[in-house]
């Protein structure tokens, strides 16, 4: 009993042990980063979001019944369609405020007009009310949605068994075909937004951008691991027990998004990548810790005490120059921005191990953001 109890504990061990490297190997340090705007919007401080025009919604529901399909086209009415609208503006005014580059300016005027064509009329005109305004952002979306009810068929072998009466005879495996109708539910929708900044004084579009999402969603239907476990469940008293018919479409617990919130996820999508293109912009990553000689650097970096474990590295690559703690030591630089300090120790350990990925990308990655640091500064100062 003795002996078993000591193979479990150093099963145990193992096992623990076993996790700990793993959990060690991905550590990663969280870096608040800021990046310059793409295009040159210094002068503009001042913004107001004007409407987004309706270029055209589709919208469809597909059912199938008895292998016929049927499409059924559902019409919006006008106020429907100005709720989608104000949705995708909404989603740009978010993304706006939450970035410090720009004061947006509440106003109603610019989203009453009807679409942009009216918006430049009364740009070259200046025949708007709302003083200390730069710029006016605006757009136009097209919008497909089609949600899906159908069933899909699918011939599955079930083996049923028959026991033995009797010690002595044997029991007989009888596989039967049979068809399986597994329903469903899907939905599939496509976004294609135009965002246009229009500076008011010079007259002249500053920025202009169409891109298109497109989101898809199915619960239910044929899941070969679904038919793995009735099956199981036939076979064996136990796992009837155990399984549930979780992978159905009645008891599943997934849900589909509605129109509403599809529109927003793909309308915040776009508008990021505008929005990183006229401003500041700053953006949360993720990048690998190395693992060092230093056990402790791990812990120091994951917790964002950088100054710490810039000290520790310190002493320690002084006496030993390991590539990993070089590395560790210049993602630290990184992390409190002096980008000088962090070239050169990333450049220190790459020397050390050309062939080591992850040096060279943290060699690459401070290079870019040296070059774009007196650009970011620029426009810092411009505000």
């Amino acid at each position: 009993m003795k002996l078993i109890n000591n193979y479990l504990i150093n099963i145990i061990l193992k096992i623990v042990l076993a996790v700990t490297l793993w959990l060690s190997g991905c550590a990663t340090a969280t870096l608040n980063m800021l990046s310059p705007a793409e295009i040159n919007t210094k002068d503009i401080k001042n913004i107001a979001v004007g409407s987004f025009e309706i270029g055209q919604i589709l919208l469809k529901n597909k059912t199938e019944r008895n292998g016929v399909w049927q499409t059924h086209p559902l019409l919006l009415s006008e106020d429907q369609e100005k709720t989608i609208s104000r949705i995708v503006r909404a989603r740009v005014i978010n993304l706006l405020t939450a970035t410090p580059y720009f004061k947006v300016v509440f106003t109603d005027e610019f989203e009453k007009l009807e679409n942009d064509a009216a918006l430049q009329k009364m740009v070259s005109v200046q025949g708007y009310k709302t003083q200390n305004i730069d710029a006016v952002i605006s757009g136009k979306l097209w919008l497909e949605i089609e949600r899906t009810d159908g069933v899909d068929l699918s011939k599955e072998g079930l083996e049923y068994f028959r026991p033995a009466r009797s010690q002595r005879s044997y029991g007989l495996n009888l596989i039967v075909d049979q068809v399986v109708w597994w329903p469903y539910k899907s939905i599939r929708g496509t976004l294609g937004l135009e965002i246009k900044m229009t500076r008011l004084q010079p007259t002249e579009v500053v920025a202009s951008t169409f891109e298109t999402r497109t989101y898809a969603q199915r619960i239910g239907g044929h899941k070969s691991e679904s038919f793995q476990q009735i099956a199981k469940s036939i076979t064996s008293a136990l796992a009837f027990s155990k399984t549930k018919s979780d992978d159905t479409l009645e008891n599943s617990s997934e849900v589909l998004p509605s129109f509403e919130q599809m529109i927003a996820d793909l309308a915040l999508s776009i508008a990021s990548k505008f929005i990183q293109r006229v401003a500041i912009t700053n953006k949360t990553v993720n990048y690998p810790i190395a693992n060092g000689g230093l056990v402790n650097s791990k812990i120091l970096i994951e917790a964002g005490a950088y100054d710490l474990a810039i000290e520790k590295l310190q002493h320690v690559t002084a006496e030993n120059p390991d590539p990993n703690d070089l590395y560790n030591l210049g993602l630290c630089f990184e992390a409190i921005g002096d980008f000088g300090l962090a070239h050169t120790t990333y450049r220190e350990a790459w020397l050390a191990d050309p062939e080591n990925l992850l040096f060279a990308q943290g060699l690459g990655r401070i290079e870019r953001q040296k070059r774009e640091t007196p650009q970011l500064q620029r426009q810092l100062e411009s505000r």
